[in-house]
């Protein structure tokens, strides 16, 4: 016996089914797609904001070492809370390559020629950073420059003798091609100017998804 309607019904039945089952992919997929949306956005705003800075640090121009400089930066990444205990936090590096002549200047007691540590390698010889200089994600400290942290004195230099021959003053290892050497390649004489500014993004997160709530952006100059 047929019974009139009962068919549509079913096949009502099964489409909710169906349309259920597909919103366990469509929503993470529309949320994801939006969280990533919205970090690019912000990657963008902050390649423009890194740029600029790398051209006033260029040099030696501006001293951001100095709270007005600093103050300036905040202006310009406005939005990304880069204060003390902000979101947001900036690291500006110089970068050269250690020569036989700086191993020789370094290791006066040495002969002339004698291999140092860190020949051949680039290496910081400054290193500025300001903002929430302690800012982490779930517990991990990612306030610090992609290619290193070196040992600073308190006008945020390295010692030339550290330059020469203490290891974490490397800004990666040209042998190997790792860190900044895989970047770019720098000649005697040569500085590089390092930008890097990292933006914490909780409020742009969905737990085990959007994976680490972070957004990086860097200007070498």
């Amino acid at each position: 016996m047929r019974i009139p309607g009962k068919r549509s019904d079913d096949r009502r039945g099964v489409a909710i089914v169906e349309f259920t089952l597909s919103l366990v992919f469509l929503v993470p997929l529309v949320l994801g797609t939006l969280v990533y949306g919205f970090r690019l956005i912000r990657a963008i705003e902050m390649d423009q904001i890194v740029r600029d800075i790398c051209h006033m640090y260029i040099g030696g121009t501006v001293d951001f070492t100095q709270a007005g400089p600093q103050g300036i930066a905040a202006t310009l990444a406005q939005g990304f809370n880069l204060t003390a205990n902000g979101s947001s936090v900036l690291v500006l590096s110089t970068i050269k390559v250690i020569q036989q002549a700086d191993c020789d200047a370094a290791n006066p007691l040495k002969p002339a020629g004698t291999h140092c540590t860190n020949l051949g390698n680039p290496v910081f010889t400054q290193q500025i950073k300001f903002g929430n200089t302690s800012l982490s994600i779930n517990g991990v400290n990612i306030a610090n420059s992609a290619f290193g942290t070196p040992p600073l004195q308190s006008n945020d230099t390295v010692l030339a003798t550290d330059q020469a021959n203490t290891a974490t003053a490397a800004a990666g290892n040209t042998a190997a091609l790792t860190g900044f050497a895989k970047i770019l390649a720098l000649n005697s004489g040569e500085f590089a100017y390092v930008t890097e500014m990292f933006n914490a993004t909780p409020d742009l997160n969905i737990a085990g998804l959007s994976g680490a709530p972070q957004v990086y952006a860097r200007s070498i100059f």
